[in-house]
């Protein structure tokens, strides 16, 4: 599982059982046969042993330390990470072990917030490591899942947040007026006016003034305060980490900030403030398949000016973390007609291009 967001990592059975024994028994000739190479690059795949129990298991250097020469690796069968691996505790891949796909699957809790995954759900999620659990498949993609638990304190809780967001989406409006904050490569992130955008200035303010103290070692999903050149100061989480530079994610605009150095990255010490959920929306256009929805953000979304008053129709209520969307600019143009998931759409947007 993961410690600040509501993601867990599983293995399928009784499927896994027969190809995790496969898996172990190349492990073992690797290892007995001592298969290592001198270093290792992001991205490689590789045999590590796990500091905590010292078996071994199959991985990906997820970054590298020049100066301390340590790896820190994602266990490809089961989700989790290791960090400060010395590069004798790696051993080399074989042919027949990258032809099998990874065993973990990482899925989303539905209706589960950060907040509620912090103060209440992670604990009860640790309890069930290594058990057999039962889940249900809830959306197209495969990646969000409800999980069936006999503990009450679970159950009750899931069910006063669903009718919480019941009567919260009976209530509210689903059209909101908002600001591009960033984009990426197949989403788009929003400030709802104007309270996110007072929201973020109060919070730059904070940051800006709040004590600031430096951590040696970092890893990735840490949160953090991220500064730049300029002394602008951001909420950050860092999504990679390749010999010392960092790649940190903006979580309250959306854009991400590539080869930081740590001495950019501050403890943000204040629990309350670290816990708040993302202040930008990530959305993705309404109807849209995957190749138009890259071609729209490269074409028009990231070209749209951060001071423009767009207005957003949001179309799903089952997934709150991502917005699916109609977005129409301030002439009234709907960007989804122009995008439409068929050939002949796609001819024509290029032909008025």
């Amino acid at each position: 599982m993961e410690m600040d967001k509501p993601y867990i990592y599983l293995q399928l059975l009784p499927e896994s059982v027969p190809i995790l024994e496969r898996i172990h028994e190349l492990i073992d000739k690797i290892v007995l046969e001592q298969l290592h190479n001198s270093s290792y690059a992001i991205g490689d795949h590789v045999i590590a042993k796990f500091s905590e129990d010292d078996e071994h298991y199959r991985a990906r250097i997820e970054s590298y330390s020049s100066t301390s020469n340590l790896y820190t690796v994602y266990f490809l069968d089961y989700g989790n990470l290791d960090e400060n691996v010395p590069v004798d505790h790696l051993y080399s891949y074989s042919g027949e072990l990258e032809a099998i796909e990874p065993l973990v699957r990482r899925y989303l809790l539905n209706q589960v917030t950060i907040e509620t995954w912090t103060k209440t759900v992670q604990s009860i999620i640790e309890e069930k490591l290594n058990d057999n659990i039962e889940f249900t498949i809830i959306d197209e993609n495969n990646s969000i899942i409800d999980v069936k638990f006999d503990d009450a304190i679970y159950a009750d809780h899931v069910q006063e947040y669903v009718e919480q967001i019941e009567s919260s989406i009976i209530e509210q409006t689903k059209s909101f007026t908002a600001n591009i904050s960033a984009t990426d490569k197949d989403s788009f992130y929003i400030h709802i006016l104007p309270d996110d955008n007072l929201r973020v200035c109060e919070l730059e303010e904070y940051l800006k003034t709040c004590d600031k103290q430096r951590k040696h070692i970092w890893a990735i999903n840490d949160r953090c305060i991220v500064g730049n050149d300029e002394e602008h100061f951001y909420r950050g989480q860092i999504l990679a980490i390749d010999d010392n530079k960092y790649h940190v994610k903006c979580i309250d605009y959306g854009n991400i900030l590539e080869n930081i150095n740590d001495g950019h990255l501050f403890v943000l010490s204040d629990v309350r403030i670290l816990e708040q959920l993302p202040l930008a929306q990530q959305c993705r256009l309404y109807g849209i398949d995957d190749s138009n929805q890259i071609k729209v953000i490269n074409d028009i979304i990231k070209n749209i000016p951060t001071t423009e008053c767009v207005t957003v129709d949001i179309e799903n209520d089952e997934n709150y973390q991502l917005w699916l969307v109609k977005l129409t600019r301030e002439n009234n143009d709907v960007i989804n007609d122009h995008y439409l998931s068929s050939d002949d759409n796609i001819l024509d947007n290029e032909n008025q291009v």
